[in-house]
């Protein structure tokens, strides 16, 4: 025994026990942290665009909106006006965004600036709501690591630099933003065993919907999203799932009767042309092969997205593929391989299904077969499902990399991984920040845009206008960069005729551009008359082709078309403003009477009725009839100050001081009123 040797007690074998439970960052400063430097990083990407101006589709719905400029007290009568409107009729009905917009004016004045600040802060906010969105509803399948991936991909990438830079879709992000609250507010609704609480939760989560919906329409894909969110979290329960869709149509109907209640009655029209909808009146089933083609577009983009253009169309986007088209040829490819993967993952309820439900179910929306819309593809419209589109990336490279979704990912363990999202985050950053400039205002996103869509009939329209507007607006312009932008305008506007010879706005205004700078008339009637035979209701057009005859002499064929001009449009005052001048120049007084005062009768009032009637008897040396037209004219429109100081003129002459001192102050209020139009314009 004593003799025996006693080995050594050796050590346990140490063993390196992963927990089954993800890895997930916690704590105040995680959360103060991320948030943080979410808005740093996006306004480290974005913040070369902060200096813009306005761009694309902005003065419909900020600086050009004169119920918005009222700020703060023009958001009642906001919500009782349709989001935009043209000459046929108003259309849309977006009053929270609108609403935001009147908020920014009243605290920032009328400033694009701000507005830029404003759109990446929600943009941020977006993506610093999404991480806890999927960390919610995947707390138990993936890590903290993963999703900071998912993030920063979803940050980066440059399809979504339309919806940043451009203000006007300031509506995408607030749609976007409140459509996910709502899903959140269902999720803790079905957490809870209060009563109370539940029901609390249904009610905000169906406002938030409703709220979203009133930003844009695009809020109703979280009436598909939130049961799928649902259904994952609940292991394929359809209780839940059944029960939010149930509440939220309960929602939208009820946001649906309070609309109808608030928003007085008006014909909901949208005017579209075939360059903007080319597939308006077909069926489904006739626009399947687009439906390839639009898949696969959106997937490259968001796989490659160079070429950023702001409005495609036709024909840069063909709207009837032939099926041996190379793009409907690899939208069907990868439409098979999309199913393919949905199909091997079909009975497996994780994160990898859920990334294909919520790309296919999104991009379905999109890709023109249920619906065409504007332009017939877009960017904005690729907000949500990038998301999918980014789970879908990150799940790939964890499966490359072999690295599994829960675990802690250690930058010296699994550098590959951080080089790839790296090299991504750098390559998509660098775009975004190239990109922005381009927004910088209408001439410099048109014509950045307009030399890679060579074929977009739209684009190069808003090219030429562009240029026009340059000429308006800068009025000390040298003769040579007059003519210079005048030239452009004319190229672009014959290039868009090219591209589709039914565009009458085009040959509308270059007949303008014959008329008014050229001084070609006879080119400028037939640039006029083209328009007409493609639109015979095209009030501009009717209008300046009465005013192109009456330039040449040929005053019968001006009197027919400013008189079609009028029964097309009884509102279009100008026409008889020259109606009326050309009836005076002839002698034809009963006739200036005769039309001035049948549009009164028959309730179409405007001041310059009043004034063409003041006019007539004016020029008939009866002056004291005049002057009640004229005080009618004032009456109802007070910022004439020409006509203003006639009739300041006249009651000085008359020796009634109260009435010439009150409309001498209307002189200089609309003088004022005169120059910040002009500013405004600038």
């Amino acid at each position: 025994m004593g003799n025996k040797k006693v080995k050594p007690l050796q050590k346990p074998p140490v063993v390196n026990v992963a927990s089954s439970e993800p890895f997930h960052l916690s704590g105040r400063s995680f959360h103060i942290t991320f948030a943080l430097i979410i808005i740093a990083f996006s306004y480290i990407i974005y913040g070369n665009g902060i200096s813009n101006g306005y761009s694309l589709d902005d003065e419909f719905v900020l600086h050009g909106d004169t119920i918005v400029q009222k700020g703060i007290k023009g958001i009642p009568t906001l919500f009782k006006k349709r989001y935009a409107w043209d000459q046929k009729g108003s259309y849309g009905y977006r009053p929270v965004v609108k609403a935001s917009f009147a908020i920014e004016d009243q605290f920032f004045g009328d400033s694009p600036h701000a507005g830029h600040v404003i759109n990446i802060f929600l943009y941020a906010l977006l993506v610093i709501f999404i991480f806890y969105f999927l960390r919610k509803i995947f707390y138990e399948q993936v890590s903290d690591y993963f999703l900071l991936l998912v993030v920063a991909i979803f940050l980066v990438h440059p399809l979504h630099t339309e919806v940043v830079d451009s203000l006007k879709n300031r509506d995408t992000i607030l749609s976007s933003l409140l459509g996910l609250f709502s899903a959140y507010c269902f999720m803790r609704c079905f957490e809870s065993k209060v009563i109370a609480k539940q029901i609390l939760w249904v009610v905000v989560g169906g406002i938030s919907l409703d709220i979203g919906v009133l930003s844009k329409l695009d809020a109703l894909l979280f009436v598909g999203i939130t049961p799928l969110v649902l259904f994952f979290i609940y292991k394929g329960k359809l209780k839940y799932p059944a029960i939010s869709v149930a509440c939220m149509l309960i929602a939208l109907l009820v946001c649906r009767f309070v609309v109808n209640r608030v928003l007085p009655h008006s014909d909901y029209h949208r005017t579209f042309i075939f360059i903007e909808n080319p597939l308006m009146g077909t069926h489904w089933y006739q626009r399947i092969a687009l439906g390839f083609s639009s898949f696969w577009f959106y997937l490259h983009k968001l796989l490659f997205p160079v070429d950023l253009i702001c409005y495609y169309g036709f024909d840069e986007i063909h709207p009837s593929p032939a099926w041996s088209d190379i793009n409907v040829i690899m939208g069907i490819l990868a439409a098979g391989l999309f199913f393919y993967y949905l199909y091997i993952n079909r009975k497996e309820k994780d994160i990898v299904l859920f990334s294909l439900l919520l790309f296919g179910g999104t991009i379905f929306t999109f890709i023109n077969i249920i619906k065409v819309g504007p332009g017939i593809v877009a960017e904005r419209f690729m907000l949500i499902p990038s998301l999918g589109f980014a789970l879908m990336v990150t799940i790939l490279l964890f499966t490359l990399f072999k690295i599994k979704l829960k675990d802690k990912v250690l930058f010296n363990k699994s550098i590959g991984i951080y080089l790839v999202i790296g090299l991504i985050v750098i390559i998509y950053s660098g775009r975004v920040i190239a990109r922005n400039p381009n927004w910088k205002s209408h001439l410099s996103i048109y014509e950045h845009d307009a030399r890679i869509a060579t074929r977009s009939a739209k684009l190069q329209s808003l090219l030429a206008s562009s240029y026009l507007e340059q000429v308006q607006k800068n009025k000390t312009l040298t003769a040579e960069k007059t003519a210079e932008y005048y030239n452009l305008a004319e190229k672009a506007y014959l290039s868009s005729v090219d591209l589709y010879s039914q565009y009458a706005t085009s040959w509308n205004n270059l007949g303008m551009i014959q008329y008014s700078y050229h001084k070609n008339l006879k080119l400028a009637v037939e640039d006029f008359n083209k328009a007409i035979e493609v639109d015979s209701n095209y009030v501009e057009a009717l209008f300046n082709l009465g005013a192109g005859y009456q330039a040449l002499g040929d005053k019968a064929k001006a009197e027919t078309y400013f008189l079609q001009t009028i029964r097309t449009n009884p509102e279009y005052y100008l026409a008889y403003g020259y109606l009326t001048r050309l009836y005076t120049s002839e002698g034809k007084y009963g006739k200036v009477l005769e039309l001035n005062e049948g549009a009164l009768k028959k309730g179409h009032v405007s001041d310059a009725i009043y004034v063409n009637i003041g006019n007539f008897y004016l020029e008939n040396r009866d002056t004291n009839s005049a002057i009640p037209y004229f005080e009618k004219a004032i009456a109802y429109f007070n910022k004439n100050y020409m006509l203003c100081q006639f009739l300041a003129n006249y009651y000085t002459k008359k020796n009634d001081k109260d009435k010439a001192a009150y409309y001498q102050n209307l002189v200089t209020e609309g003088q004022r009123y005169k120059e910040n139009f002009i500013r405004q314009q600038q």
